[in-house]
């Protein structure tokens, strides 16, 4: 059974001032108790925060961003259980890295070890927990302890985790290293905007908008399947992009996105599978999918992490061709191992498998 943390119900909550939270961990326990009964699905968390962002670097393939914002829980997932993380008093950040492909801005599934050193000196070194946020899509991060005010340079190393499509069989991408210099002070931190949502919107099914680069929110419709092309939070590609596309089906509030394609001098097809969040569209990734064809059982067979520029960051393989009329069913062995900050943390957990009758 899927396991839930207990939320206490407040009282006189609203309406109360949350700045300077990194002082006392006292004013966070107020908006945690804001969204009690939490659905399971997506849903509108209580307060959105801001951001701000310490550095960008572009190397080979990859564009790197490193940004900040104020300590805050999250829940780590297992299997299919998740495990509440909870803020110490010395956390000073949370820490978050973004790798995008720098011509389409698209996610790119990686691994990002961070070490951080203050005149000469390391004060951290760890590999980031792969996470899914409303604000900030598919990321890397971590709250972390940093040893006061000053100038620190941040070595991120990038363990991409997709094969190229559709050569999902080969080696898939390089390992890049980048650097970034950036300044902390507490008081900036402690300064970032937040804003309590309405009783009428936290808890209820829907999305807050992502953030920009700079932190700020973009505009948009949170109460449908918003799917933007290139943007500064990286996407799912927009479904009228897709070449191919075979059908689309829900489970799970999962928005799943199939498309089958023909390979240059090859007599099989390429099968691309695209989960992605409602509302916002972001690519599910660290799942574990495989695709079974044909009305008389077929074979199951699994799908790999795979990357292109047209269908982003998705599941795949090439297969043999499917004919007129056949099913094609998509089973999640294992839900997304991703990291949940509020909104995402009930949803994508007990995805069913589903089955699509492929067009004559």
């Amino acid at each position: 059974m899927r396991r839930r943390d207990a939320l206490r119900s407040g009282s006189g909550l609203l309406g109360a001032s949350l700045a300077g939270c990194l002082a006392s961990l006292e004013s966070e326990s107020a908006w945690r108790d804001l969204v009690v009964d939490r659905p399971d699905r997506v849903y509108v968390p209580p307060k959105v925060d801001g951001m701000t962002t310490w550095g960008t670097e572009t190397a080979g393939e990859y564009t790197v961003s490193l940004f900040a914002t104020r300590p805050h829980r999250f829940w780590t997932v297992t299997g299919r259980e998740t495990t509440q993380i909870v803020m110490r008093e010395d956390h000073s950040v949370h820490l978050m890295a973004s790798v995008r492909n720098p011509e389409t801005g698209r996610h790119v599934p990686a691994e990002v070890t961070v070490s951080i050193e203050r005149g000469g000196e390391s004060v951290l070194d760890r590999a980031l927990w792969p996470m899914l946020s409303q604000r900030m899509g598919v990321h890397r991060g971590d709250n972390v302890v940093l040893p006061g005010d000053g100038v620190y340079t941040a070595v991120l190393r990038v363990l991409p985790e997709a094969r190229r499509a559709p050569e999902t069989t080969g080696a898939g991408f390089e390992p890049t290293t980048v650097e970034i210099e950036f300044e902390f002070e507490e008081r900036t931190i402690d300064a970032l905007g937040r804003t309590i949502l309405d009783e009428d919107r936290r808890g209820r099914p829907g999305a807050v908008e992502p953030m920009d680069h700079a932190g700020h929110g973009r505009s948009g419709d949170d109460h449908g399947h918003a799917e933007r092309g290139h943007s500064p939070v990286p996407t799912a590609p927009p479904v009228d992009s897709l070449p191919g596309i075979v059908a689309i089906s829900e489970a799970d509030d999962c928005r799943i996105v199939v498309a089958l394609l023909p390979i240059d001098g090859e007599d099989g097809e390429y099968l691309a599978v695209s989960p992605r969040t409602p509302y916002n569209g972001f690519p599910l990734a660290r799942a574990s999918l495989s695709a079974t064809i044909g009305r008389d059982g077929g074979t199951e067979t699994p799908l790999y992490a795979a990357l292109d520029p047209d269908l982003g960051n998705h599941y795949g393989r090439v297969v043999d061709p499917v004919g007129p009329g056949e099913e094609l069913t998509i089973a999640f062995d294992s839900p997304p191992q991703l990291a949940r900050h509020e909104g995402y943390e009930t949803a994508f957990l007990d995805a069913p498998s589903v089955t699509l009758s492929l067009p004559p």
